[in-house]
This record gives structure tokens, sequence and C-alpha cells, in this order.
């Protein structure tokens, strides 16, 4: 079965106050599935989106 984090879980994952986690939820910056009122994230997409991100950056960096 898939992991599923709430926004606490994901603000300690990546060392961010849960404000952010909200912020980057509501502007579609960080993969994420609004239940009702809740918010939720699948650990694996989540690791996907990181390791994509991080790739980018180095990308973008590095001149590619």
């Amino acid at each position: 079965m898939a992991r599923i984090m709430n926004v606490g879980e994901v603000a300690r994952y990546l060392r961010v106050v849960p404000d952010t986690i909200y912020r980057k939820a509501r502007q579609g910056e960080i993969p994420a599935v609004k239940v009702g009122k809740v918010w939720r994230f699948p650990k694996a997409t989540l690791d996907k989106w990181l390791n994509d991100s991080a790739l980018e950056t180095v990308r973008k960096e590095s001149g590619l």
C-alpha cells in the first residue's frame, strides 16, 4: 500500500514549516491531493518530485 503523508509529516521530511507546505500545495508547487479540507501527499510522488526538482536545479546551475 502507498504511504500517504500529511502536512506535518511532509514539513518534517522537508525540514520546513507547515505554512510553507500549505502555500506550496495551494499554489500547485508540490504534488498534493486535497481530500475534503485536508491535504494529503503520496510519499512516492513526493520523492519523485523532490528528485526531479534536484535534477532540474543541477541542470540550471551547470548550464545544461
